[in-house]
Formats: structure tokens, sequence, C-alpha cells
């Protein structure tokens, strides 16, 4: 397994794939999903990033024997509250394959994590946060709170100062 930028050329196609087919069905009954407004979108994340690295972070696992795509996550910032001046960091996508073994899945949301707050701290962005739309959101939650997040409801958030004394 290795975690690699996204790339427009090269992992569009499966980024999309995997978030309509295995994730898709959560927004079923409240939003219409378009594949192509998806993949305009990724390419136009992944395309910028080669540019600016400091705008969003779209970053995939990939098993390079067989080119499967495990997982990706996107992250962007300038988020911010109604009440605070603090720029938050907001984690757009945690996505895995459902059909790896879960001590691998497990493993993958923590890379993942680790990846948010490494960035978030390059940019000096001071709060991140990880939400969840999914119906089952409670082991996604609980591997945040094992990281020091708090959480609410299916909102976990931190600030980057915490999170990155952790990863020392």
């Amino acid at each position: 397994m290795e975690w690699t930028l996204a790339h427009p050329l090269h992992d569009v196609d499966d980024i999309v794939e995997m978030a309509d087919s295995v994730f898709g069905q959560e927004a079923d009954g409240i939003l219409t999903r378009d594949r192509n407004v998806f993949r305009k979108n990724v390419t136009i994340a992944s395309t910028v990033q080669l540019f600016d690295k400091g705008r969003e972070f779209l970053a995939v696992c990939r098993n390079w024997d067989e080119m499967r795509l495990l997982g990706y996550c996107w992250f962007d910032r300038g988020g911010y509250t109604t009440y605070a001046n603090e720029e938050i960091s907001n984690a757009k996508f945690h996505h895995v394959d459902l059909s790896l073994p879960a001590k691998t899945r497990v493993r993958l949301i923590n890379q993942m994590i680790d990846q948010h707050i490494l960035w978030a701290s390059t940019w000096n962005i001071p709060v991140i946060c990880s939400t969840s739309i999914r119906a089952e959101h409670n082991a996604f939650m609980k591997i945040h709170q094992k990281r020091g997040f708090t959480v609410n409801g299916s909102y976990a958030w931190i600030r980057t100062e915490n999170a990155i004394k952790d990863l020392k």
C-alpha cells in the first residue's frame, strides 16, 4: 500500500467509481447524484493541487501490484463558523474499500487522519474538522475520539496544534 497525491490523469475514474458505487446510496432520496459533476470536481481539485498544494489535499492509497484503489481522502480549507475567525480544514471524504479487512480499513482511516493533521499544520490551519453523513458512523467517530478529537454526533474536531503533538 502506498499513498500518493491524486493525479488528474490516473486517479479520477477510480475515485468517482468508489464514491458512487460504494458510498453514493447514502445521498439517495436527498440529492440527485451526477458522476460527471463529481468527476469534474475531482479533476479540478487534483489538477489544482499539482500547482497549489495548500488549497486542497486529495490523496489515494493503492495496492500497486493490482493497481487497486484501496481508499482516498480529500480535505479542503477556508471553513469558518459564524462565531469565530479561525480557519477550519474540513474533510470532504475518507473513503475506503469496504471489502478490505476491518483492521486494514482502520489503519487506512488513521493514515488519512495523519495526513489531514500534517497538511493542516503545514498550511497553518488552526482547526481540523471531520464529519460523516453515513448511517453507520460510530466506528469512524470512535477512531477520531481515540485520536483526541472532540466528537459531537457525526462531527469530530480538534485544534491542529494539539493533534500534531500526538504525531511526534
